[in-house]
């Protein structure tokens, strides 16, 4: 029985890379080879697609190859550069392992719709949604479901202070994990904490 080809797309250029890059070792480690054929696929900081052998720490220095996952839904899969000229690899599933901005913001997953390839997680919409936690509090308190009291806040909108109960989480909208969050304890310390989220997205 032939094997399955699998692209994990990895890396990005979110604030999040490192992360990204050790889950994929995760998933090296433990991808069962016999029922599988993977394709490591490592995007760099500043956006580069690049096919690799694994996805260890020096995954840009090794033997890489441009590479770049096609939106034509005849080639449904990988253009690798070789010699001067691309290859098509075909792909029946694609792993996106990316966290982060452009990564598990419904940005990779609508270029996989594009491309007609099946892959794992959330698609376009509930990506995008869960990406954005203002949205995500809007649906989810729609439902009936509790959330947090929030406000957001747009880069060149200022906040009243006084208005607020202390202590206040500030985090950016549209980032993962813990970037940008601080906690506020008094409200001489709220303009310092916009400014830290502020670095990772204009919304917090």
């Amino acid at each position: 029985m032939d094997r399955l080809k699998i692209a994990i797309i990895f890396g990005g250029c979110s604030e999040e890379h490192p992360i990204s890059v050790k889950s994929a070792q995760e998933v090296a480690e433990n991808l069962d080879i016999e029922k599988y054929e993977p394709f490591f696929i490592g995007i760099t900081k500043k956006g580069v697609w690049k096919l690799c052998r694994r996805p260890d720490e020096n995954w840009e220095k090794g033997s890489c190859r441009p590479a770049m996952l096609s939106p034509d839904r005849s080639v449904h899969g990988l253009l690798v550069l070789e010699q001067g000229q691309y290859k098509t690899i075909h792909l029946d599933m694609v792993f996106p392992v990316l966290h982060g901005r452009l990564g598990e913001d419904g940005a990779v997953q609508g270029l996989l719709e594009l491309s007609g390839i099946p892959y794992a997680g959330c698609d376009v919409q509930s990506s995008a949604l869960c990406m954005d936690k203002s949205l995500t509090y809007i649906v989810a308190g729609s439902a009936g479901i509790a959330t947090p009291d929030f406000r957001t806040i747009m880069a060149d909108e200022t906040s009243d202070a006084d208005r607020l109960t202390y202590p206040v989480f500030v985090k950016p909208a549209r980032s993962g994990s813990s970037f940008g969050v601080s906690k506020v304890h008094r409200k001489e310390e709220l303009l310092s904490a916009l400014e830290t989220a502020r670095q990772y997205t204009r919304r917090c």
